[in-house]
């Protein structure tokens, strides 16, 4: 084989070798990515976060580092939502939002304080202290002097 036949076998094989790359199955992926935030811009750190497909209810979960990002890699395309869990915050869900083919689909959440409201219900409380005296009285009436036991006395 001369040198000179080389070149075309190398561009047929670099033609096909090209169309070929060009008919590698695309991937229906996207990225979802964000930050977790409360309510004075703060970003909270170790945040769960869910990611859920409406339509068939799969879900991925992580956790926000330390600057309150999180990233979710290879998302199919459809309609999701997500759900933020932090320790003294409400739970905040997203509204859905549509996810497309290559996006990097930004969606950034903002927590709200939980609000506490504890209630204490006391069933069987204690007698009242008397604290301004140590005296104990006590009335014992005439019958039940007379019924009393005599402990083995006649």
């Amino acid at each position: 084989m001369s040198p000179h036949s080389l070149g075309p076998a190398l561009r047929v094989a670099a033609l096909v070798w090209l169309s070929a790359l060009a008919a590698w199955p695309q991937f229906e992926s996207a990225t979802v990515l964000g930050t977790v935030r409360d309510a004075t811009g703060a970003v909270v750190p170790n945040a769960t976060v869910r990611l859920e497909n409406l339509k068939t209810g799969i879900g991925d979960t992580t956790q926000t580092d330390s600057v309150g990002s999180y990233q979710f890699l290879s998302v199919r395309i459809g309609v999701y939502r997500i759900k933020v869990e932090a320790p003294g915050f409400a739970l905040a869900v997203t509204e859905p939002f549509e996810v497309s083919v290559s996006a990097r689909q930004r969606v950034d959440v903002n927590l709200e304080v939980r609000a506490t409201a504890e209630s204490i219900t006391v069933s069987d409380a204690a007698r009242p202290l008397e604290s301004d005296s140590s005296d104990r009285g006590h009335l014992v009436r005439s019958d039940q002097i007379l019924n009393l036991p005599l402990n083995g006395r006649s």
